[in-house]
């Protein structure tokens, strides 16, 4: 009996949190605040993440109670052959999947996925560099509420946003391996050169993209302070953007996410608030960016990708040529492929807050 009205009481508190959400328009701090405001004598008042949660229950189960066996469990004896042959087949046409893409794919439970590959000698699990605090994640979960929130308000939104960044190009890590908050142990390899390189280079590339448009390369000195990247703000990248339609550029948003001796200095942060008034997104700036989501920034997630993909076998060639392969492959991205890849944010966003905040690849 008791076990009941516990049910009883749970199942009326999820549909409150469910009710304060959609009065909230599903922003969850929002809610919050409502169901604290409606509710005042409860004696749980649920934080972001439990109304999430009960969301994303409802969404995925049609119910109000949560069902706690997990799709895993129902796999507790390994694969059977044919299961075992198109996971090592996947493994071997995608190199660099995950476990919880591959069992996706396949429609498999992760835990059979992850038993096959450990037997055969390929366990290529995902290290994650920096795991997501809770309030790393409901900043992750708020900043894709209020980005979706816009873009359901105007659906050109998303094509207003200039986000840029710079990364580091070297002969022996061709890559800079801070784009991404995981990487496959297995495949560290794939990033470097064979051979030691012939040649000593490091090249600094700044880039944009907005919209169909790609901007850039701009290339920027090995090291990079306060100064130089003031200077570049107030005198390279309204050049930059000249190719960019007026109209856009009247409503551009800014945004990047660098290291903070660069992006949060004071001169920094005054010359983007002169030049975008209310419209820039950065730590320090009046739309906060989440820390650590590299998964939803599209120079990180496409961009630098793209680019390292074209040039990776430039490893033992020159600085000259390798600047010369850097803005070719540049200009090998067609405005479709732009666009497709900065609207790929909306879905991304969307995944985002289903994961409660966490890396969702």
């Amino acid at each position: 009996m008791r076990f009941a009205l516990q049910e009883c009481a749970d199942v009326r508190g999820h549909a409150n949190m469910i009710i304060a959400d959609e009065q909230a328009k599903e922003n969850t701090c929002v809610a919050a605040r409502i169901y604290a405001e409606r509710f005042p004598r409860s004696a749980r008042r649920p934080e972001t993440r439990v109304i999430l949660g009960a969301v994303r229950d409802l969404s995925e189960t049609r119910s109000f109670v949560r069902n706690n066996s997990r799709a895993e469990d129902v796999s507790v004896q390994g694969p059977v052959g044919d299961d075992e042959k198109r996971i090592l087949q996947f493994v071997l046409e995608n190199p660099g999947t995950s476990v919880r893409r591959l069992a996706y794919k396949l429609g498999l439970a992760k835990r059979v996925v992850y038993r096959t590959l450990r037997a055969n000698g390929l366990l290529y699990s995902f290290q994650i560099r920096q795991l997501l605090s809770y309030d790393q994640q409901e900043k992750r979960v708020y900043f894709c509420q209020g980005f979706l929130a816009q873009y359901r308000r105007d659906a050109s939104f998303p094509d207003k946003i200039l986000w840029s960044g710079e990364t580091n190009f070297t002969p022996n890590n061709i890559l800079n391996k801070g784009h991404f908050p995981y990487r496959e142990e297995e495949n560290l390899q794939i990033d470097r050169c064979k051979e030691p390189s012939q040649h000593q280079w490091s090249i600094n590339v700044w880039a944009g993209m907005v919209g169909n448009q790609v901007i850039g390369p701009h290339f920027l000195p090995p090291l990079v302070n306060a100064t130089i990247y003031a200077d570049f703000l107030n005198n390279h990248l309204p050049a930059l953007l000249s190719d960019v339609p007026l109209d856009v550029r009247r409503e551009l948003i800014f945004h990047h996410d660098g290291p903070p001796q660069c992006h949060f200095h004071r001169q920094v942060r005054d010359i983007l608030n002169m030049r975008y008034p209310d419209r820039w997104i950065g730590r320090g700036g009046p739309i906060t960016w989440p820390a650590q989501s590299p998964d939803l920034n599209v120079l990180h997630f496409f961009l630098w990708r793209y680019v390292e993909d074209l040039i990776k076998q430039r490893c033992n060639s020159t600085e000259n040529e390798v600047r010369d392969a850097i803005t070719a492959a540049f200009d090998n991205i067609t405005p479709d492929i732009a666009c497709r890849a900065t609207r790929d944010i909306i879905r991304r966003a969307d995944l985002c807050i289903r994961e409660r905040g966490r890396y969702f690849e």
